[in-house]
């Protein structure tokens, strides 16, 4: 042949040598010989005959935003070692010793998918590829996609345990003023009424959480004035007289949540900032005072945390503390103008002061980390998560344009 076969054949090094001593191997870009030596040599270059990777069958599919790659292949004269996944029409790959791969969290759009399979001497099979269409989005998808990558972006913050003074639940949260997060469910009015019109408080996993934007209005914590969230009167009300109040639209994508009731003391929420008092109301709670020896409670409604609160200020807010009783400078009353959630009234949470049998936290109006008898009459606004598989529909989120879902 005049030249060196470019496909089919892999150089053999055993067999390919020079009479006079010099060395030869092969350039896999350039398909060309390479020979090293000092004199004239006389050389023999074998080729083997190559099996590569047969592709057998594979498929391309869409569902919901994600898209999932599978590929059937056959080894040749190497083995199967990896497979690459491409869904920019091969610009980038992803390596994975998987037959199947699955791009998640995908925009609405057409994407370029390509795929191939490497044997164990780094030879590939040929290119498949089709085109695949994301027509429909996850509502956590789509919050997901407004953060792109940039902490802070559109007001969101991707707590990922680099966020300095965020903590490492891997959820997305709003921050800030007046962020869009704003979202109408189970209305199709032009206008959404206001029993209908929450805010969304962040991302956590690919659910939603959701808190009402106005207060519907004030309640007892628990008419016995006891801080056990099981047996608590609101606790009741919110799961039973309320929810059977929503319609059956919205009930479907309402979610069962396990509930951090718990609560830890006075000094250990009240008096901390946002990362400190996250960690004593979510991550260790305590039974102290309790009458069910608890730290969770499974339903489908209950109401923010004191971390929510304080995490629904932008960043440079994160070092207050929820009260600070000599310098109101240093607590979140300091942050009411940049905090989304505060409401300028007197509003109940869902964790316990475990320092008493009595007294569950609260923010006051002028936006404090407060806590009060159980008995007190404050404003509530009811807290779920959406399911994951309620999709993105239309909306900015502004209040004026709220999210719609499907």
């Amino acid at each position: 042949r005049s030249e060196w076969p470019t496909e089919g054949y892999v150089f053999n090094s055993e067999l390919s040598k020079c009479e006079n001593g010099g060395e030869l191997s092969w350039n896999d870009e350039n398909k060309r010989i390479l020979m090293s030596g000092n004199v004239s040599d006389k050389c023999y270059v074998y080729f083997d005959k190559y099996n590569p990777i047969t592709v057998n069958n594979y498929s391309i599919t869409a569902n919901g935003n994600s898209i999932i790659i599978t590929i059937n292949a056959t080894s040749g004269t190497g083995t199967i070692a990896k497979y690459y996944y491409s869904k920019d029409n091969g610009t980038t790959y992803v390596e994975s010793l998987s037959s199947t791969y699955t791009f998640k969290n995908l925009a609405l759009g057409t994407y370029n998918i390509k795929a191939y399979v490497q044997d164990s001497n780094g030879k590939n099979s040929d290119v498949v590829s089709k085109n695949a269409e994301i027509t429909s989005i996850s509502l956590a998808s789509y919050v997901v996609e407004q953060y792109n990558g940039v902490q802070g972006n559109n007001g969101i913050y991707h707590h990922d345990g680099t966020l300095t003074n965020g903590i490492n639940d891997g959820s997305y949260r709003y921050a800030g003023a007046n962020p869009g997060n704003y979202i109408c469910l189970g209305s199709n009015e032009s206008t959404c009424p206001d029993s209908n019109l929450f805010r969304i408080i962040g991302v956590f996993g690919e659910e939603v959480k959701v808190i009402r934007a106005k207060s519907l209005g004030s309640k007892r914590w628990d008419d016995n004035s006891k801080n056990t969230w099981s047996n608590a009167t609101l606790n009741s009300y919110l799961n039973k007289e309320y929810y059977a109040s929503l319609s059956n639209t919205l009930k479907s994508k309402i979610i069962l949540t396990k509930w951090n009731v718990g609560g830890n003391t006075w000094a250990n929420i009240a008096k901390q900032p946002a990362k400190t008092a996250y960690q004593n109301e979510i991550v260790s709670p305590v039974t102290t005072n309790t009458t069910d020896n608890a730290t969770t409670y499974s339903a489908k409604v209950g109401l923010m945390y004191v971390s929510d609160y304080m995490y629904a200020a932008p960043q440079d807010k994160w070092t207050l503390v929820g009260y600070n009783s000599s310098n109101a400078s240093k607590d979140y009353r300091a942050a009411t103008s940049v905090n989304w959630i505060y409401m300028g009234l007197y509003e109940w949470t869902v964790s316990r002061n475990a320092g008493s049998a009595y007294y569950a936290f609260d923010v006051t109006s002028t936006g404090r980390v407060n806590d009060y008898d159980a008995n007190n009459w404050l404003c509530v606004r009811p807290v779920f998560y959406l399911t994951s598989s309620v999709n993105y529909a239309s909306g900015s989120g502004s209040a004026t344009d709220p999210i719609v879902v499907n």
